[in-house]
């Protein structure tokens, strides 16, 4: 069988511990990636930062890179340049914008998703407050904080994904983000329900020097767009502008490895080249968290 995955970048994988059961640790991901051929992957959570536990796996297996991440939720301090400035010295390569702590979605989550937002049920609950955050203040444009946190990622040359923000808020990064020459900013899974830029959408993102996140999970667990449509998006846009990733960890969901793939073969199938797929699963994500 034809190893896809040989160079393969996985840069949106939720490894245990977590605060979520997950269904690989770190290490168990970096051990299963290693044998598939895969060259990095990066591991996300959306309460806390990763980077010592991707220090510690690349200790433990040399032959795959693992990738420190840090999430701008309340548990790392939200919008919060001292914990950049401080996962940037730990190594982090990628900073998520919020997630679950995202102001126009947490109330959603809270009715919808419990699983995955328990902590704020919990202490909502008892009566205490739970921060959010807005990327954005009533003029539309970027708070000062989202401005020094944009200022540090680019001083380090990290990548920045958009997480859960809203529409507004993207287009006001991305703007903020090319007017200062910034060109790693990653539109995270850009099609699922919350985060699903049209085609025109993403093309004028990409025209604003962003790169465009399709992700595994959004058709096939999720449900939130069809095949059909996600590949329909990946020709108009071109894969020289795409990073495949899976969103994957989930307890009772395919192995990222597996997840990834999958992919793979559905876009073989479905008649994009293995030089595009090349593209999409090795190479642009290589290059996008490379120093």
């Amino acid at each position: 069988m034809d190893n896809l995955l040989e160079g393969a970048y996985d840069l949106h994988i939720h490894c245990g511990p977590d605060v979520i059961p997950r269904a690989v640790t770190g290490l168990e991901m970096a051990k299963r990636a290693a044998k598939c051929g895969m060259r990095g992957f990066a591991i996300k959570a959306h309460y806390d930062n990763t980077c010592q536990q991707a220090a510690l796996v690349n200790e433990l297996v040399p032959s795959c890179r693992a990738i420190g991440t840090l999430t701008m939720n309340s548990v790392t301090g939200g919008v919060n340049p001292m914990a950049v400035e401080a996962a940037a010295r730990l190594g982090a390569r990628i900073v998520w914008c919020p997630t679950f702590d995202s102001d126009s979605q947490q109330k959603y989550y809270l009715k919808e998703l419990p699983a995955y937002i328990a902590m704020q049920s919990k202490l909502l609950a008892r009566g205490v407050a739970v921060p959010s955050y807005r990327l954005t203040n009533q003029e539309g444009r970027l708070t000062k904080e989202m401005g020094e946190v944009l200022e540090l990622v680019q001083e380090y040359d990290m990548v920045l994904g958009t997480g859960h923000i809203t529409r507004g808020e993207t287009f006001a990064l991305a703007r903020e983000a090319h007017r200062r020459g910034f060109r790693r900013l990653l539109i995270t899974h850009a099609d699922w329900s919350f985060t699903h830029y049209s085609v025109e959408e993403q093309k004028e993102l990409i025209r604003l020097g962003a790169v465009v996140e399709h992700s595994y999970t959004s058709p096939a667990v999720l449900n939130a767009v069809s095949w059909d449509e996600v590949f329909h998006e990946m020709r108009e846009i071109g894969p020289e502008h795409i990073v495949v990733s899976t969103d994957l960890g989930q307890a009772n969901h395919d192995y990222p490895d597996v997840g990834l793939q999958k992919y793979a073969r559905k876009l073989l199938e479905n008649k994009f080249s293995r030089r595009e797929l090349r593209m999409m699963i090795a190479e642009n994500p290589e290059r996008l968290v490379s120093p």
